[in-house]
């Protein structure tokens, strides 16, 4: 606030005034206020000039009146100041707030990434442990297999006797899928020389193959193989009845058996009533007939036509 001006006390503020002593014997109480005995005398006095006083006042009040307007504009000024400093505030504590939920989330997001590592710390070691005790179990049964290796070492000439006596089996008994059935054989022997296939795994193979042969005689069923007939390669439908009796009938129709002369196999023709009942055993198979009383010719080893 701007104070206002004070009085102007130059000297045309002031009038000086002549005032007449009443007697040059002044009496005592005239003596106090004229001091110099009553005698003619000039005093200044300290009575001011009122139209100068008026004007001074009217600008001094103009001031006065000014002062209320400039506090007024101050005032809205720190009312706005006040509602920004609110604002802020509550700008800052929302900020604050953010910051104290994304800490907390921080601070429960690494408790349970702890917590995970934890976890993941213990299952590496049972992992650790159930590597070392497979390792240990791997060592042990590599000691085992060089073991049966060496051991197995004086069975393989056993496994090429017996692949060879099994091939000899499949040559003198019934001619089905001879040549399969002795490639099989082969196949195992040729694996075992080369290294390819162990002494253990090959002796389960040939009795894999072997229960094959048992199966083979237990079983009767119709089949497709390729045989020869009258020195003539044809494909032709077999019957075989276990490993004891095979026919064959050709795509002309004609019917036969397997017959062992001189501990040789040859497919012979088969004509007349042993033929037609060949012919009937075919029809009742194509039929899916597999079990009944059937009347077949004896083509047994050896046996009549």
């Amino acid at each position: 606030m701007k104070a206002a001006p004070p009085f102007d006390l130059s000297s045309n503020f002031y009038r000086t005034y002549e005032l007449d002593a009443m007697s040059d014997d002044a009496s005592p109480a005239r003596s106090r206020f004229f001091p110099n005995g009553g005698k003619r005398m000039t005093i200044q006095t300290n009575l001011p000039n009122w139209r100068e006083v008026l004007g001074t006042a009217l600008v001094g009040a103009a001031a006065v009146t000014f002062v209320p307007a400039t506090s007024l504009g101050q005032e809205e000024d720190l009312t706005t100041l006040a509602d920004r400093l609110i604002k802020l505030r509550g700008e800052v504590e929302t900020l604050h707030d953010d910051i104290e939920s994304k800490q907390q989330q921080h601070r429960n997001r690494m408790a349970s990434l702890s917590q995970r590592r934890a976890e993941l710390e213990a299952q590496i070691q049972r992992q650790q442990l159930s590597l070392k005790k497979l390792q240990r179990d791997v060592g042990e049964l590599r000691s085992q297999a060089k073991t049966i290796d060496e051991e197995s070492g004086a069975l393989r000439p056993v496994v090429k006797e017996v692949s060879s006596l099994l091939e000899s089996h499949v040559d003198s008994a019934l001619p089905f899928t001879i040549d399969e059935r002795k490639a099989e054989l082969r196949q195992v022997r040729s694996k075992l020389e080369k290294g390819e296939l162990s002494t253990p795994r090959a002796i389960n193979q040939l009795w894999t193959f072997v229960e094959d042969e048992l199966r083979l005689c237990r079983e009767n069923g119709l089949f497709r193989q390729t045989i020869n007939v009258d020195g003539e390669d044809q494909l032709a439908d077999v019957i075989r009845l276990g490993m004891a009796m095979l026919f064959y009938r050709t795509g002309d129709g004609q019917v036969g058996r397997a017959a062992k002369n001189n501990d040789a196999w040859a497919f012979q023709a088969l004509d007349g009533e042993p033929a037609a009942k060949a012919d009937d055993l075919f029809d009742e198979f194509e039929r899916q007939v597999r079990t009944g009383f059937f009347k077949i010719p004896n083509a047994l080893p050896g046996g009549a036509k």
